[in-house]
């Protein structure tokens, strides 16, 4: 019978590879907090993050940053906020309101940089990549895992579930290879 073992992502944190013209960087963001607004609490929940960030909920599809401190649209009724805040401060200040989680364990960050950035994404994502701007994000497969993709200069950030961080990572280089030997032809 086959041996089981989970494996840390922990090693891919930090490391960068670059092949053919594209740049591959995991990153874990220090804080993730997830925002479900209590039905009809949405103005609420704003009020209390203009008073503890400065900036509230950005609309569907996009993403607002302030400082090292970023709102994103995460699906139907739900927002991750990303950053050096206060988790416990803000998360109390929020409870009343939304539905909050720390989900800043569970979730890793890839950005995939360069010339070709479009072209690598385009083979693990569905999505018209070449169509969004900054400030925009979506919900979207990527490698046949749910995501988080979001316009960043030169490229594309992914937010992926950690426990998915290995084969994502996988497949990106693979797609990176792929292109890179493509292009070498």
């Amino acid at each position: 019978m086959a041996e089981f073992a989970l494996k840390s992502s922990n090693d891919l944190i930090g490391q960068s590879v670059e092949i053919g013209g594209v740049n591959l960087t995991c990153h874990q963001p220090v804080n993730i907090l997830s925002i479900a607004p209590f039905k009809g609490q949405g103005m609420a929940v704003n009020d209390v993050l203009k008073a503890a960030i400065k900036f509230g909920l950005p609309t569907v599809g996009t993403v607002k940053k302030r400082g090292n401190t970023r709102i994103m649209w995460a699906g139907q009724g739900l927002w991750f906020i990303t950053g050096a805040f206060d988790i416990g401060l803000l998360s109390k200040a929020l409870e009343q309101y939304a539905a909050i989680t720390d989900q800043s364990d569970g979730w890793i960050t890839f950005t995939v940089c360069g010339r070709d950035a479009v072209s690598v994404m385009s083979r693990l994502c569905s999505l018209d990549l070449s169509k969004m701007e900054l400030g925009q994000t979506a919900r979207a497969e990527f490698a046949h895992m749910m995501s988080g993709i979001t316009p960043v200069i030169d490229g594309f950030e992914v937010m992926i579930m950690r426990s998915f961080a290995r084969t994502a990572n996988d497949k990106t280089l693979a797609a990176m290879t792929k292109l890179a030997a493509l292009r070498a032809l």
